[in-house]
């Protein structure tokens, strides 16, 4: 980049505030900004409520790239309306408290940023980046929350300079609302493809499915999945990563379908435990339950862009923005949301040597044109632009 970028950016401040659970997208734009040593670099996780693997609260500041020891700070995760309540509560006075001021604030949900605009009034910021992750419109029991959530993302969103969109889907909401083109950006659940290892081939039947253990994703048909592809090939196996409320549930369908020696659950692993293994699996499944309301139609999926950037062909579940881009490019298949139909198209890419090389390529390719490092470049160089004007 060039040294007005270099520059501009090392010049700025930054907080990052997000209900964490799993590596994502808070780790990744820390990494970023921690290689580009920014003049400080503040980090809040808060826990995230429906996987409360992350018990309390973490502020981590950095100063021109020297990270100063965590504090830890005691919260609430249930039950999940309060929490959210009580932690926007928490996140306002902890950065009163601070004494410090910022450049920027990129929050992660309409609550952080509702939060993060008082706190601009309240001069702590210049600017609010809200980064939305996409509009669940079922994420609470009640009507009456859901109605009130998105009233809030809709004034987060029209009340904060820039907005970044995980999902295309989101930009066409955004631009309804009234926002101008300028100041929203597509930043899709991409990694820096440099963070991952990536072989060009991979004859192996290993199949991985990464993720939460939750019914949103479909997990319950994994064993089904596998127990008919034995049928074809017998020595096919698949690895689970991740937790959730399903993963007892699962651990006894795996037992009771006798598939112990082919489904093995591996919990939650951090990145920098399984970044280098991914490319030596012949196949990732992505299980989406279809639906128009919850959070995955305007959000984007990581596990995709992950299996992607490692070079694995995709098996995903179909009508969805990004399940598209897996036909359109050729890097696998979209199906409909059954066990055979899941099972019919692994078994495919599992069997045919040809069929299995020549996604793999088309994903390493394809990758590279979505390499978050140069995504999160052109983002923050226009950003940095509009702040000169």
């Amino acid at each position: 980049m060039s040294n007005y970028f270099r520059k501009s950016i090392k010049s700025s401040s930054f907080l990052l505030v997000a209900n964490y659970a799993t590596y994502g997208f808070q780790d990744l734009l820390y990494e970023y900004l921690l290689k580009q040593k920014v003049q400080l670099l503040t980090k809040i996780n808060l826990p995230l409520p429906e996987l409360p693997l992350l018990q309390h609260i973490e502020v981590t500041n950095v100063y021109l790239g020297r990270e100063e020891k965590t504090k830890i700070i005691s919260s609430m995760v249930q039950p999940t309306t309060a929490s959210y309540l009580f932690q926007a509560m928490q996140y306002l006075l902890i950065v009163l408290a601070s004494g410090k001021s910022y450049d920027y604030v990129i929050a992660q949900n309409s609550f952080l940023a509702f939060i993060s605009i008082i706190l601009r009034v309240l001069g702590k910021y210049r600017h609010v980046i809200y980064y939305s992750h996409g509009l669940d419109r079922t994420r609470f029991g009640h009507p009456f929350f859901n109605r009130l959530y998105q009233l809030l993302d809709t004034y987060s969103a029209t009340h904060s300079e820039y907005n970044w969109c995980l999902s295309k889907n989101m930009i066409a909401i955004r631009k309804k609302q009234g926002i101008p083109s300028g100041n929203i950006f597509w930043v899709p659940a991409s990694i820096p493809i440099s963070s991952l290892h990536r072989e060009k081939n991979n004859n192996s039947h290993k199949i991985i499915f990464l993720g939460v253990l939750n019914d949103k994703n479909g997990v319950g048909i994994l064993p089904d999945i596998v127990r008919e592809i034995q049928k074809k090939i017998p020595d096919a196996t698949l690895d689970i990563m991740g937790e959730g409320n399903m993963k007892n549930e699962i651990i006894d369908k795996v037992k009771n379908l006798k598939l112990e020696k082919n489904i093995r659950i591996l919990g939650n692993l951090t990145f920098k435990q399984f970044k280098d293994l991914l490319t030596y699996y012949r196949v990732g499944i992505v299980t989406y339950k279809y639906s128009t309301q919850n959070l995955i139609p305007t959000s984007d999926s990581m596990k995709m862009r992950v299996y992607i950037a490692a070079g694995l062909p995709v098996v995903i579940t179909k009508g969805f923005l990004f399940s598209h881009e897996i036909e359109e490019y050729k890097l696998g298949f979209s199906v409909n949301y059954e066990v055979k139909a899941f099972a019919n198209k692994i078994i495919q890419i599992l069997s045919n040597d040809h069929l299995n090389k020549k996604f793999r390529t088309n994903a390493l390719a394809y990758s590279k044109k979505l390499d978050l490092t140069e995504i999160y470049n052109k983002t923050f160089l226009a950003i940095l632009r509009k702040k000169e004007k």
